[in-house]
């Protein structure tokens, strides 16, 4: 049987995360973040004063991009980066007042976007496509 792109996991996949970023980022806009820029702030309102390391581990992006990233939030008064006592070669990352309060005045458009991807899947098949997506991510990570 030959190839097909349409039919690819990876293709299919690829595509499905492209158009919720693209959703995402348009309601961004607005606020002057990005994707990456908003889900490092929400990652650190659920663990605040991660190193780079761990925020590279989970969010799968690598050092350079998450330093950047770190760099413009910084710059924009969200985040502070501070040595952590224990190693100070380690510098962890924590939300200011400023990036606080503007995740908390966000609205949830994360769920609203999820809402829309989902929509028309019967009951438990969004749980099931979660599920499987865990699966494949597990299977190549090795």
């Amino acid at each position: 049987m030959r190839f097909k792109l349409d039919s690819s996991l990876g293709f299919l996949m690829n595509r499905a995360a492209n158009l919720m970023r693209g959703a995402i980022e348009e309601r961004l806009r607005k606020y002057g973040l990005t994707a990456p820029q908003w889900a490092v702030l929400a990652r650190l309102t659920e663990e605040d004063g991660l190193n780079h390391s761990e925020i590279c581990r989970r969010l799968f992006f690598d050092k350079p991009t998450i330093t950047g990233i770190v760099g413009r939030l910084e710059k924009k008064g969200l985040v502070k980066r501070l040595k952590e006592t224990k190693d100070r070669r380690v510098v962890a990352v924590h939300l200011t007042g400023r990036g606080r309060r503007l995740m908390e005045e966000l609205p949830s458009f994360a769920d609203e976007v999820n809402r829309a991807a989902s929509r028309g899947l019967k009951p438990g098949e969004a749980d099931a496509l979660k599920d499987a997506l865990r699966r494949v991510i597990g299977n190549l990570k090795g």
